[in-house]
């Protein structure tokens, strides 16, 4: 007889009772949300490769470093100052970072980016010049580059964004500009 009520038991719990025609039944859950502080990035300073001349016959390129330790020139590029400085322009991109404090984050950042071009000698549209090797670096993380972040306990971080510019033999005098976009969001 054990057995048989221990069986009758098991069924009577996996089934769900009904109410009967007339009758009704109500529960009660719960419903939560925590508001925080929204993240928010302010750009601080551009991403500069400072001034270079061209080879005629050789592509080079300029890469800048991500933790604000200057420029590497490669191939045909070359610093247009003495001395490599790049003529004291050379900077990686900032950005400051603001939120909850003590959330982390992740950073988005393109790969790769184009230049556009105007002529210094009359004012029309140079070749576009690729920007890629984009790397980002985050103070939260003692200089690793890396696409989490960590907001200390005011809410901040800082990014630092550099890479390689991308010059082909014979570039012509020209100003050039891109727009190197970022998104945090919390993790």
């Amino acid at each position: 007889m054990g057995r048989l009520i221990l069986a009758f038991s098991l069924a009577a719990m996996g089934t769900p009772a009904f109410a009967a025609s007339g009758q009704s039944a109500t529960a009660q859950g719960q419903a939560q949300a925590v508001i925080v502080t929204p993240i928010i990035a302010v750009a601080l300073g551009d991403l500069d490769f400072g001034a270079l001349t061209s080879s005629r016959t050789a592509s080079g390129s300029v890469t800048v470093n991500p933790d604000g330790s200057g420029a590497v020139y490669a191939g045909g590029a070359a610093a247009a100052c003495a001395g490599g400085g790049g003529c004291g322009g050379i900077a990686p991109a900032r950005f400051r970072v603001s939120g909850e404090a003590g959330r982390s984050y992740t950073v988005s950042a393109p790969l790769a980016i184009s230049a556009t071009g105007t002529l210094i000698d009359g004012g029309g549209r140079a070749p576009d010049l690729a920007i890629d090797a984009l790397r980002v670096h985050l103070d939260s993380h003692a200089g690793g580059v890396t696409s989490i972040g960590q907001l200390d306990a005011r809410g901040e971080d800082r990014i630092a964004i550099g890479g390689r510019l991308n010059v082909p033999a014979g570039t012509v005098p020209a100003h050039y500009r891109a727009t190197l976009t970022i998104m945090v969001t919390y993790s």
